[in-house]
């Protein structure tokens, strides 16, 4: 019943978001998680400028988190290739297999190297950090991160490969690997 009822809250969260603002939608699977992120500038909330994204991470664990966002980040240049981003990311789901509810607030960022040519590709850091002072629920510390490598496919389509980690201390069983560096692939969608 729980599960329901949180299923149904995240599928509202995403159905109320308007297509009108929506940037783009990302997809990442791998063998045992899928990733759905919604991304769309942050003025849709009021406050221009930034990357805002909501998504929803399960697993074959039937483990349920939602993600909510945002992230500031300078655009690459031929310039300066090498670009930094800071942002915050908040968590909040259960983990069926051990009984568990995620709530928790992170910091974090992003370090992107963009190599320029007629197929644009990029490599890519972005890693979060919830410390127990803004873990809650049954929650004491969220480590989020993944490596990946991104090519602009088609204009509008980037095509990604990644290793993503993501692990939860709990009060009551310790650290639990949501997904623990499993190698994923991923489309993202522009429109």
């Amino acid at each position: 019943m729980k599960l329901n009822r949180f299923t149904c809250l995240c599928l509202l969260g995403i159905a109320c978001i308007s297509t009108s603002n929506a940037n783009d939608f990302e997809a990442a699977l791998s063998s045992e998680t899928a990733q759905f992120t919604f991304r769309s500038d942050s003025s849709m909330i009021g406050w221009g400028g930034s990357d805002l994204a909501i998504g929803l991470f399960y697993n074959d664990e039937d483990d349920f988190i939602g993600q909510v966002g945002l992230l500031q980040m300078r655009q690459a240049s031929e310039e300066a290739p090498l670009t930094f981003g800071v942002g915050v990311k908040g968590y909040l789901g259960t983990l069926d297999d051990i009984d568990q509810d995620v709530l928790a607030f992170g910091i974090g960022g992003e370090i992107r190297y963009t190599i320029p040519g007629t197929m644009p590709m990029a490599v890519y850091l972005r890693a979060y950090l919830a410390p127990e002072i803004t873990s809650f629920s049954d929650t004491e510390e969220v480590l989020d991160y993944q490596i990946g490598f991104q090519i602009e496919a088609l204009p509008q389509t980037i095509a990604f490969v990644g290793i993503r980690h993501l692990e939860f201390e709990t009060d009551d069983e310790g650290d639990y690997e949501a997904d623990d560096d499993n190698v994923h692939f991923g489309v993202r969608l522009t429109f």
